[in-house]
């Protein structure tokens, strides 16, 4: 019997082609063979890529915008989604690229390893060129330090300052003295400005240092003073617990403050930003829940806790009684310290109503008035910077209520109007900061709930609304390139804005002589400090010195540089007319920010040693301010408003000018080539790259705003 039959059928000899059986040595010899000419075993990795590779390519159907923000395209052009952004010019549609089918070729599977030798080599030649690229980085810095000032001039056509035309200037980062995180200003803010000033006069650099210190944050009131979390958890109490309410309800003051605080918002805070749109029906409100209170306990009952009602009222409106308290409170006539922190306990007070009721998931036209509230008494406290980030979260709440939308037709018209004047209420706001920081906003949505026509002149909440969204066009129109001329044209065009809402405004915004109560007075100043700094915002180009322009353009740049000193100049008059009306003028972080900014402008501009008005004006804003801080303790007075103080009582005496352009000035670049980035990793390493070298206005900043050696 053969052999091969003993074993079992599954270590039976393979047979040969005729049948035969195929002896050992054969079988060895045919494996080795197949082993020889068979493909080399992929590793599991590249068997995905090659799949990944030869994945058909999916058809782009969105518009390229709404595949970048992910959000639903209607397919036409433009689409719906772009219309209504506001944006239909970006609405574009591109075909996928073919993807290259690269497939792994069998020699180069089939390639064997390199040999270790050949590894080394190429890892020296990779350390040889990191070596290279670092001594590179290090002369780059070298030569980007900076040094004695250059003899020579930059010729204007030189490509340095005339190939980048184009482009958009950009913001700069620096460090929070307070907390060390980087903190971003556009490239148009007051500071940016200022940053650029370093490099003027003889001398002008260390005269800055020695006036505003390493810092500039703090000078113009864009610090966050504090660190503090906003809303701590006052109590510690478990979340859910009915005794978070009852001891949220103790805190309620007496009737007598409350009432007080409230007068003190209604008559002052509520008029310069009225977050509540409806105060005549909060104030009955309140009257209601004092009386329920004084005529019952606290009752609560079992339903959730979010439900539940509070002396009649809901959590709701309870969070919103504590903004105004907390907002009122800042208007009182306590001490500096006690203000602040009492008007922090209410604060944390209003947001545990938020946060009881899960307003992220569950929030009201009378939440989105609350955060209003809490945010302008944050930036009052001097923490505009958390002010702007949590205008942010109070933005998207209302957007998810539909408020940057018109109405459903079923709404009725008194909640229409309410949900209006909300969304309209959000853009004031929004415009205080954003124009401030010059940061882009938030919302998308700035026309699409425009000023309902009054009979007659307009009241002062439609103009304040109409100038806050000439303000926010502003700053989004800072982000789009131009050339000079339409740059010039929309200057022109929103100044004819600016104008026309003076020549529609009601009698006692027009003439302070027409007021006849403290009411239009506060009104008539308020409005004409912010209409006075959005107007030297938008002609603040005018101011640079460093730009190629055409003697069309000479003219009417001279004309705008002009209108951006008197409304410097006016800006401080009016902070001046308010701190007559009230002392909360000098708490008020919107006022005080825009004064000093002012303020600070025209000193360092030179104008107090050309310009009579100037000089009186900063006279008596350092008078007036010395007068309040005389026999207050310095830990009652703002940061901004004591190094403010102090510079602008050197700058005023010396009248040095700083930067002084003569009648043959050549006005360059801010429109035919925009200002270079300015990026400042931290206060000791600023290097601002500006246009126009030393004859410009923002040349002698960096060592205000960070006190670096020029």
């Amino acid at each position: 019997m053969d052999p091969a039959h003993d074993l079992p059928l599954a270590f039976a000899p393979p047979s040969g082609p005729s049948g035969t059986s195929i002896n050992g040595r054969d079988a060895r010899t045919s494996i080795d063979a197949q082993e020889q000419f068979a493909p080399p075993a992929r590793a599991p990795s590249d068997i995905d890529d090659v799949l990944r590779r030869k994945r058909k390519a999916r058809g782009l159907k969105a518009c390229y915008p709404c595949r970048q923000r992910k959000v639903k395209c209607s397919y036409e052009s433009p689409c719906r989604t772009c219309s209504e952004r506001e944006h239909p010019e970006l609405c574009t549609y591109e075909m996928p690229a073919k993807r290259v089918n690269i497939g792994y070729q069998p020699d180069d599977l089939a390639a064997p390893p390199a040999p270790t030798s050949e590894w080394e080599q190429l890892w020296k030649k990779l350390d040889s060129l990191e070596r290279a690229i670092t001594d590179v980085r290090r002369d780059i810095r070298k030569i980007a330090a900076p040094g004695p000032p250059a003899t020579d001039v930059e010729s204007p056509a030189s490509p340095s300052s005339s190939s980048r035309g184009g482009d958009i200037a950009q913001g700069m980062h620096t460090n929070n003295d307070l907390t060390g995180e980087t903190v971003y200003l556009g490239g148009n803010s007051v500071p940016a400005m200022v940053m650029a000033l370093g490099r003027g006069a003889n001398g002008g650099a260390s005269t800055l240092r020695e006036l505003l210190g390493r810092s500039v944050l703090p000078v113009f009131g864009l610090d966050n003073e504090s660190a503090t979390y906003p809303f701590v958890d006052l109590w510690g109490l478990p979340h859910g617990s009915v005794v978070r309410i009852e001891e949220l309800c103790k805190l309620v003051p007496s009737d007598a403050d409350c009432l007080q605080y409230f007068k003190h918002y209604q008559d002052t805070a509520h008029v310069l930003f009225p977050g509540v749109v409806d105060v005549a029906q909060f104030e009955s409100d309140l009257m209601a829940f004092l009386n329920n209170r004084a005529e019952s306990p606290l009752m609560l009952t079992g339903d959730e806790l979010a439900k539940q009602k509070v002396f009649g009222m809901s959590l709701n409106w309870l969070g919103l009684l504590f903004a105004t308290l907390a907002s009122g409170c800042q208007c009182s006539g306590m001490s500096r310290k006690e203000r602040q922190l009492t008007s922090q306990v209410y604060v944390c007070c209003a947001y545990e109503c938020l946060r009881i009721i899960n307003y992220l998931s569950h929030s009201t036209l009378v939440d989105i008035q609350n955060l209003l509230v809490i945010g302008n008494v944050i930036s009052n406290n001097m923490n505009a910077g958390v002010a702007w980030s949590f205008l942010g979260l109070t933005l998207r709440l209302a957007q998810s209520l539909g408020l940057h939308h018109d109405s459903p037709s079923t709404t009725p018209p008194a909640v229409k109007h309410l949900r209006d004047n909300i969304w309209a209420r959000i853009l004031w706001q929004d415009s205080l900061l954003s124009i401030t920081y010059d940061r882009a906003s938030s919302s998308t949505v700035i026309d699409h709930h425009p000023a309902a026509p009054s009979e007659g002149k307009m009241p002062y909440t439609d103009c304040m609304q109409s100038l806050c969204r000439i303000g926010l066009h502003i700053v989004r129109d800072r982000d789009r390139a131009r050339t000079g001329g339409r740059e010039l044209q929309r200057i022109v065009e929103s100044h004819e804005k600016l104008q026309s809402i003076v020549d529609n405004a009601a009698d006692h915004l027009r003439d302070v002589k027409a007021c006849r109560s403290i009411k239009d007075q506060l009104e008539h100043w308020n409005l004409f400090l912010h209409r006075s700094y959005v107007t030297s915002e938008l002609c603040r180009p005018s101011i640079s010195a460093t730009s190629t322009q055409t003697g069309q353009h000479t003219e009417l740049l001279v004309r705008l540089r002009a209108t951006c000193i008197e409304s410097l100049a006016d800006t401080v008059q009016a902070f001046l007319g308010l701190q007559n009306i009230s002392q909360f003028a000098s708490r008020s972080w919107a006022a005080v920010h825009r004064a000093l900014s002012s303020a600070l402008l025209l000193g360092l501009l030179g104008e107090p040693g050309r310009n009579d008005r100037a000089h009186a004006l900063l006279s008596r804003l350092i008078e007036v301010m010395v007068q309040f801080m005389a026999g207050v303790d310095s830990s009652e007075i703002s940061a901004p408003i004591t190094r403010s103080i102090a510079a602008l009582q050197k700058l005023n005496t010396r009248r040095m000018s700083y930067f002084a352009p003569g009648p043959d000035t050549d006005f360059r670049s801010t429109f035919d080539a925009s200002d270079d980035a300015m990026s400042t990793p931290s206060p000791l390493t600023v290097s601002a790259l500006v246009p126009g070298g030393e004859s410009s206005p923002y040349s002698m900043m960096d060592s205000i705003l960070w006190g670096q050696a020029q």
